[in-house]
C-alpha cells in the first residue's frame, strides 16, 4: 500500500491510499482507450470501507480469471480517501475504469447500477445515494 497526500483543503490534507494494485493486462502502446469511468463510493466508517475494499478484492480476482475480458477494459489502482474530521474512520472509495471497445463499453457501462450490483451494494451497507460513476470519452485527437 502506498500512502499519498493529494492536496491541503487549508484544514486538513486529504490523504490518499492506495487499497488494490488493478489489472495487470498488457497493451499495445497504439492501443488507446475509448472511454473512462470514474466510480466513487462513500462510506461513513471504518466497517464498510473494509467491506468495500474486500468485495472488489475479491471482484478483481474474480475478473482476472477472465482473461478474453480483459482485452476489452481494465480497472486501474483503487485508493481509499479519508474523509477529514471523521471520527469513525470513513471516507470514499475511488475505482477508475479504462474501456478499449465500443460494444463492450456500450453494453456495460450501465452495470454499475443493475439488479446484481444494487444487490452487493445493499449487503455491503451502502446506500445507492453514497455511489457515484461518472463516465467521459477519451479524447480521439
Amino acid at each position: 500500500m502506498s500512502t499519498v497526500t493529494m492536496f491541503d483543503t487549508g484544514v486538513e490534507p486529504i490523504t490518499r491510499v492506495r487499497v488494490l494494485s488493478g489489472s495487470d493486462a498488457e497493451r499495445g502502446e497504439d492501443e488507446k482507450p475509448i472511454a473512462f469511468s470514474d466510480c466513487r463510493y462513500y462510506c461513513p466508517d471504518e466497517e464498510s470501507v473494509r467491506r468495500v475494499v474486500d468485495a472488489l478484492r475479491e471482484s478483481d480476482e474474480r475478473l482476472r480469471s477472465r482473461p478474453e475480458e480483459l482485452m476489452l477494459w481494465e480497472w486501474a489502482a483503487t485508493f481509499f480517501e479519508a474523509e477529514p474530521g471523521n471520527p469513525n474512520g470513513g471516507g470514499t472509495i475511488l475505482l477508475g475504469v479504462s474501456w478499449y471497445d465500443e460494444e463492450f463499453y456500450t453494453e456495460r457501462k450501465g452495470a454499475w447500477f443493475g439488479t446484481m450490483h444494487r444487490r452487493i451494494y445493499q449487503q455491503l451497507g451502502v446506500p445507492m445515494e453514497n455511489i457515484s460513476v461518472t463516465h467521459w470519452r477519451a479524447d480521439t485527437a
